[in-house]
C-alpha cells in the first residue's frame, strides 16, 4: 500500500469512528461521509492538499481517492452481512408457487448475490440499497406482514386475492424481502454521478423505464421468476402512474421509503408520536407526491398506531 493509500485509509477510518454514525448501516455511514466531503470541500481542501496528506493533488483527485477507499472499507463490513442475509436468512421456497419448475434454492441465491455485488459497484445503486437492506435487516417486513395477516383487510386482500399469492404468510414475507433486495436492480440502466442530487424521490421511475429495467434484470437473472423481477422493478414506480402494480411492490416501496433515514437507536421525545406512526402520518399527507397507495399507507398507519411502533 502506497503512502497516499495509507493516508486515505487512516483519514476514512477516523471519519467512520464518529459516534454519530455508529447506529447506521455501513452504506448509510458511507453516504453520510460522502455528503460531508462534498459539503465541506472548501474547508477540507487546504488541509488535504498539504504535504501531510495528498500534496499537489486536485480536489477531484482527492475526493475520488477518499470515496474509493471508503467504499472498500464499507464492502469489507457490508458484503459479509449481505451474503449472510441472502444465503441463510432468505427462504426461496416461495419460488415454487410462482413457476412450475423451481430451480434449486442455492443456485437462486448465488445468482442473486452475484447480481447484487455487481450492482453495488455503481454509486447510485449503493445509495438505493441502504434502505431496502434496513427494511429486511431490522424486521420491518416480518413486523408489518404479521399484523397484515392478523387484520386480513386491504393489504391482505391485495396480496391474496388480487396478486393471487397462494402461499403461506412466511413465503409472502420472503417474496417481499427478495423484492426489496432486488429493488435497486432498476439501476442496471442508470448512469449516476457523485455530484447528482443524493436524495432520489421514491416512485420517480416511469413505467416505460421500469419495463426496460425488467428486461435488463431478466437477462441477468435466468433462474428467478418473472413475478419477482416485475415486483422488484415496479417498486420504483409511482402507484399513480400504474394502478396495477403488484401489492408486494407497493409494500416494498413503502417499507424502503420508511427506512431511508432509519436509525435503530433514535430516541422519541416524551409525548411525541412513535416513529412509525409519525412517518406514516406524514406519508398519508404526501402520498400523491411520492406515488404511494393511500389505502396501503392508511392500513400501515393504523397498524403502527395500534402497536405503538
Amino acid at each position: 500500500m502506497n503512502d497516499e493509500s495509507t493516508r486515505a485509509k487512516l483519514f476514512i477510518t477516523r471519519l467512520l469512528a464518529n459516534p454519530t454514525l455508529q447506529d447506521l448501516n455501513p452504506l448509510q455511514k458511507e453516504e453520510q461521509i460522502i455528503q460531508f466531503l462534498h459539503s465541506n470541500a472548501g474547508q477540507l481542501f487546504p488541509t488535504l492538499s498539504s504535504a501531510q496528506f495528498f500534496s499537489g493533488r486536485k480536489w477531484t483527485e482527492i475526493l475520488n481517492l477518499l470515496v474509493r477507499t471508503l467504499q472498500e472499507q464499507t464492502d469489507t463490513v457490508f458484503l459479509p452481512r449481505l451474503e449472510e442475509m441472502v444465503s441463510r436468512k432468505l427462504d426461496f421456497t416461495f419460488i415454487s408457487f410462482l413457476q412450475a419448475q423451481a430451480p434449486p434454492a442455492a443456485r437462486c441465491k448465488t445468482e442473486m448475490l452475484e447480481l447484487l455485488k455487481r450492482l453495488l459497484q455503481k454509486p447510485e445503486a449503493r445509495r438505493a440499497f441502504a434502505a431496502p437492506f434496513n427494511a429486511v435487516f431490522y424486521g420491518f417486513v416480518d413486523r408489518y406482514l404479521n399484523a397484515v395477516y392478523e387484520l386480513k383487510q386491504y393489504i391482505y386482500f391485495e396480496l391474496t386475492k388480487i396478486q393471487r399469492l397462494r402461499m403461506s404468510k412466511e413465503e409472502v414475507k420472503n417474496m417481499v424481502k427478495a423484492t426489496l433486495l432486488l429493488r435497486p436492480g432498476i439501476h442496471l440502466l442508470t448512469v449516476g454521478s457523485m455530484e447528482r442530487d443524493r436524495q432520489a424521490t421514491p416512485g420517480a421511475v416511469q413505467p416505460q423505464f421500469a419495463e426496460k429495467a425488467y428486461n435488463a434484470l431478466n437477462s441477468q437473472l435466468k433462474l428467478l421468476p418473472d413475478n419477482l423481477l416485475h415486483s422488484a422493478v415496479n417498486s420504483n414506480v409511482s402507484f399513480l402512474e400504474n394502478k396495477r402494480i403488484e401489492a408486494t411492490a407497493r409494500l416494498a416501496t413503502l417499507l424502503a421509503a420508511r427506512t431511508v433515514k432509519f436509525r435503530p437507536q433514535a430516541k422519541i421525545d416524551r409525548g411525541a408520536s412513535s416513529a412509525d406512526k409519525s412517518w406514516f402520518s406524514i406519508a398519508r399527507r404526501n402520498h400523491k407526491f411520492y406515488g404511494f397507495d393511500i389505502n396501503m399507507v392508511d392500513e400501515l398507519y393504523k397498524i403502527a398506531a395500534e402497536n405503538g411502533w
